[in-house]
C-alpha cells in the first residue's frame, strides 16, 4: 500500500476548485499556483494521518488560507490602487463588476478576504464547521 492512496486522485478532483480559491485570495494566478503547490506539498506529508482521522478537504483550504496570510506578512506588498485602470475602450457592465468587485476584495486584509472567498465563492455556510 503507497503512503499516498487516494492523494492523486484527491488533487485531481479537487485541483479546479482548490486554485479557484487560491486565485481570489491572491488576486494573482502565478502566487495562486505557488501557494496551492506549497499547501500540497504540506497536505501530502499529512495525507496517512488525513485519511485516516481528518477531512482532507477542510484542511487544505484552512492551509491554503493560512499559506495566504502568512505570505502576505512576509512579503508585505503594496496593494493596487483603490482607482479603476484606464482603459482606451469601454466595458460592459459585467466586465466593470468584476474590477470593482477585484479592487474591492483586494483592499480587505487576508482574514476578511478569506471569509468572504469561503462563503460567497464557495459558498460555505456561516458557522464554522467542527473539522476546521
Amino acid at each position: 500500500m503507497d503512503r499516498y492512496d487516494g492523494f492523486r486522485e484527491f488533487v485531481r478532483a479537487r485541483q479546479q476548485s482548490l486554485i479557484r480559491t487560491a486565485y481570489l485570495l491572491t488576486g494573482d494566478a502565478h502566487l495562486a499556483e505557488d501557494v496551492l503547490q506549497s499547501v500540497l506539498i504540506k497536505v501530502a506529508g499529512q495525507w496517512p494521518k488525513l485519511l485516516h482521522d481528518g477531512n482532507p478537504e477542510a484542511y487544505t483550504r484552512k492551509a491554503l488560507i493560512n499559506q495566504h496570510i502568512s505570505w502576505r506578512r512576509r512579503v508585505r506588498k503594496e496593494l493596487p490602487s483603490a482607482d479603476p485602470p484606464e482603459y482606451g475602450h469601454s466595458h460592459d457592465d459585467s466586465t466593470v463588476d468584476r474590477i470593482v468587485l477585484r479592487q474591492a476584495l483586494a483592499r480587505l486584509i487576508p482574514r476578511q478576504r478569506a471569509v468572504i472567498v469561503l462563503r460567497f465563492y464557495e459558498d460555505l455556510p456561516n458557522a464554522r464547521p467542527p473539522s476546521c
